[in-house]
């Protein structure tokens, strides 16, 4: 019969064995209480989200929703009336129009629009700085428009590609890589890059396919107010 004091020695050493074994376990790391910053979001594939649709528009082949996601790299189309509009990186956004074809490359620090078809207007005001490079560029069927934070629209036909900056600068060239220039203009300057044969003209353009209005009404969503008194 075991006596009072052995059994109370008993359970002591048993105690004394399971902590020893508890502290042994690894202890993984505290449960972070911080939200999901941009670098952890970006790292997880989404580089923008749709703040606006009309129409018939489908991202990635699925049909677009305010609030949905979009990918680091997506294709978007938008058909015959119908137009979206998505926001990346806090203070930029892209309209994609009516009757237009693109794909985004948000993935790196210069962010790229290709643009098969139709066209896009943006307002940029928070992009990455890339050294001695335009941080922003979307490309034609003809040309290709850079830029480090502006106003502009670009529209692509089969033979040629215009574009426009809206408020600010904006680097062009041909698709061969020629006709380059750098446009500035606090209200709208635009070019329209036609193909003749293997041969690209450059010619000056009026105010096509947007409108002062447009433009604004895409800056505000953003928080921004265009002022066309200065190039930005």
């Amino acid at each position: 019969m075991i006596g009072k004091n052995s059994f109370s020695l008993a359970v002591f050493a048993a105690l004394a064995v399971a902590a020893v074994f508890v502290s042994c376990i690894p202890k993984g790391p505290p449960a972070s209480k911080t939200p999901i910053d941009a670098s952890a979001a970006a790292a997880s594939g989404f580089r923008g989200s749709v703040s606006f649709v009309e129409g018939t528009v489908t991202i990635d082949g699925t049909a677009a929703e305010t609030g949905a996601k979009v990918r680091a790299s997506a294709r978007v189309e938008a058909g015959p009336g119908s137009s979206c509009e998505i926001l990346f990186d806090d203070r930029n956004i892209v309209k994609v129009m009516q009757n237009t074809t693109v794909v985004l490359d948000f993935g790196r620090a210069v962010k790229e629009i290709r643009l098969e078809r139709g066209g896009v207007a943006a307002v940029l005001k928070k992009l990455d700085k890339a050294a001695g490079k335009d941080s922003f560029v979307v490309r034609g069927p003809t040309a290709s428009a850079g830029v480090r934070g502006t106003c502009l629209c670009v529209w692509a036909e089969p033979d040629s590609t215009y574009v426009c900056a809206c408020n600010g600068t904006v680097h062009t060239l041909d698709a061969s890589g020629s006709n380059e220039m750098t446009i500035t203009a606090s209200h709208h300057s635009a070019r329209i890059y036609r193909a003749k044969g293997s041969a690209v003209s450059v010619e000056t353009a009026g105010l096509l396919y947007h409108s002062d209005a447009s433009v604004e009404s895409l800056a505000a969503k953003i928080g921004y107010k265009v002022d066309w008194s200065k190039a930005d």
